[in-house]
């Protein structure tokens, strides 16, 4: 897999600590400030829908208690009841009507008004002037005819078209028939309307630094709004929403996000509605987001040419130290790196400088050493006595004691050439407890020959080792060092045993010699772990006998030191895998 460099590492885990907290920071207050803002827009525009609502109850409140004073004015009834057939009566009853229109202007309702009183004998009074048609028209409209149904309670109509002209705006009416004595009877008509635009002017809010538009709706779909062309074209989108008498909801309108409440007017069971542009709340924050992000992406920027800069500065050193150690990987050791900074790396280009000094010294020196010992081989090889001629020189003298008759020699040369046939052939590094035992024979008869016969050598040979298969030469040094070393006193003793534990074979060479002591013990052991001179026979010794064995069959195996048992001091004994194959290989031995 390709390596990832430390600028590359630098840039990046500084690129995520910084710039991560920072965008996240700026989101989540943008998010937060937005939803804020946004909250406190609906309210906003739910105390403003309170105001209208309050403002446009007020308008019908004073149209209902004008009303009021017209029906309950005895006067008026008895006007409507009994019509005038004298032109003097006919302008008393003007008169009587005229005084009630001042009274409910000057008392009851400040703003302009149309007040409209009918009989059922086709008099109109009103404080408006009379145009050709108008009584028709108003009999003829759906106000009129609602109020009839009401049968003497009050109807309102919203946004109807003029009655008085139809050049002029439109109207809010509200209409009730006039009881006489029986409440049974109608006994004429009280018509009382306001242009649209007062209510237009109520549900106008100024002076916004957003889009706010207000309607009103009644149960029929009728509308009166600001706008009415985009009220229309918008009202089907949150028409299923309105069908709540107070709520806010957000709906998007062709493609534009809008904040929508409303309220209710009980007395005419009408809809006030405002809506408020999302786009036009957000537009000075979007810009403020705009600026910021590109005022962020500029410093990004900034900030990373700089730490590309400070990367390079601070990894350059780094970067010619790994140029200089791929030059050593690959050999050579001609170099040396020059920086001189006083920082880690100044300090690691020092210690590498001395480190490929030192390396460069040990391999000349090493070289040398080699060629030193390829001489010293060469002299070795060049002095020494080829041991076939010597194992043939050894035969030819013992075929000369033999025809001599002297059987001693004869005896003592037949061991030593068999000990020395045996050290010759080296490609066999296994033979069997039988073969290794006849070696040890020949070589004590040797020994016999050498200092008297003086030691009781004992076998204890165990009939079930003898073709296990053991390192030749093994027990051999063992029974030498009790010569070298043993310093037996009268009646010395040497046991050979040959023993077979579990998948174990154990092979134990024991005297009764002066012994060890604790110290000259821990010493031998010691050597046996560590570096110690070889043998005098053959260049094999105890050390090698111990590290053959473990190097044949692993560090569980080996040469022990231990106690001898009665009169006896010393016990060596080898412990080795019980294989009756020499390619047969223990299990997890080896």
């Amino acid at each position: 897999m390709k390596s990832v460099s430390l600028r590359t590492k630098l840039i990046f885990s500084s690129l995520i600590l910084i710039l991560i907290p920072i965008f996240s920071v700026g989101i989540y207050t943008y998010s937060s400030f937005e939803s804020v803002l946004s909250k406190q827009t609906l309210a906003t525009a739910l105390d403003r829908l309170h105001q209208v609502n309050i403002n446009i109850e007020r308008e019908m409140r004073a149209m209902m208690n004008a009303s009021s004073s017209v029906v309950l004015d005895d006067r008026i009834r008895d006007v409507l009841d009994h019509p005038p057939s004298t032109d003097r009566q006919t302008i008393d009853s003007v008169d009587q009507i005229d005084r009630k229109v001042l009274e409910i202007s000057t008392a009851i309702i400040t703003d302009p008004v149309y007040i409209t009183i009918m009989d059922n004998y086709g008099n109109m009074y009103t404080n408006w002037s009379q145009q050709v048609g108008a009584y028709e028209r108003i009999r003829g409209s759906d106000f009129y005819k609602k109020a009839l149904q009401q049968n003497g309670y009050m109807t309102w109509t919203l946004n109807h078209p003029n009655y008085i002209s139809t050049e002029l705006e439109n109207m809010v009416t509200l209409a009730m028939a006039i009881k006489g004595k029986s409440a049974s009877q109608n006994i004429g008509m009280l018509i009382i309307s306001e242009p649209v635009s007062h209510y237009a002017d109520i549900l106008q809010v100024k002076n916004l630094p957003y889009r706010n538009i207000g309607f009103m709706m009644d149960a029929n779909g009728h509308i009166l709004a600001e706008d009415p062309q985009w009220v229309n074209s918008a009202y089907p989108a949150f028409l299923p929403d309105l069908q709540l008498k107070h709520s806010s909801f957000t709906a998007e309108i062709n493609g534009e996000k809008v904040d929508v409440v409303n309220d209710f007017i009980p007395l005419s069971d009408w809809f006030v509605v405002q809506v408020v542009h999302h786009k036009d709340v957000f537009n000075q924050i979007q810009q403020i987001r705009n600026i910021a992000i590109s005022t962020l992406l500029l410093s990004v920027a900034i900030f990373i040419t700089i730490l590309i800069l400070l990367s390079n500065m601070f990894t350059s050193s780094i970067r010619k130290l790994q140029s200089m150690m791929k030059q050593v990987e690959s050999g050579n050791l001609d170099v040396s790196v020059d920086i001189r900074s006083l920082d880690e790396v100044g300090w690691l280009s020092k210690n590498f400088n001395r480190m490929v000094k030192r390396l460069r010294h040990y391999i000349e020196r090493e070289i040398e050493l080699e060629r030193v010992k390829e001489n010293a081989k060469l002299e070795a090889l060049q002095a020494q006595i080829n041991p076939h001629f010597l194992h043939n020189t050894i035969n030819t003298i013992k075929w000369m004691s033999i025809m001599a008759g002297t059987k001693n020699i004869t005896e003592m040369l037949l061991s030593l050439g068999h000990l020395l046939n045996m050290s010759i052939h080296r490609g066999q590094e296994e033979i069997t407890v039988r073969e290794e035992i006849d070696n040890v024979r020949y070589f004590l008869t040797i020994q016999k020959y050498r200092f008297g016969d003086t030691i009781q050598v004992v076998e204890d040979i165990d009939p079930e080792t003898m073709d296990a298969f053991v390192p030749k030469l093994s027990i051999q040094p063992l029974v030498e060092n009790v010569y070298q070393h043993g310093l037996f006193i009268e009646g010395g003793k040497l046991i050979i045993r040959t023993r077979k534990i579990e998948d174990e074979v154990v092979l134990e060479v024991i005297d009764n010699g002066t012994g060890l002591t604790s110290e000259r013990r821990k010493e031998l052991e010691e050597h046996l772990s560590g570096e110690g001179r070889k043998g005098e026979f053959s260049g094999i010794g105890l050390k090698n006998v111990h590290n053959r064995i473990q190097i044949m069959y692993g560090s569980s195996y080996g040469l022990r030191i231990g106690q001898g048992e009665g009169d006896l001091n010393m016990c060596f004994s080898i412990h080795f895998p019980y294989r009756r194959d020499q390619h047969e290989l223990a299990s997890g031995r080896r």
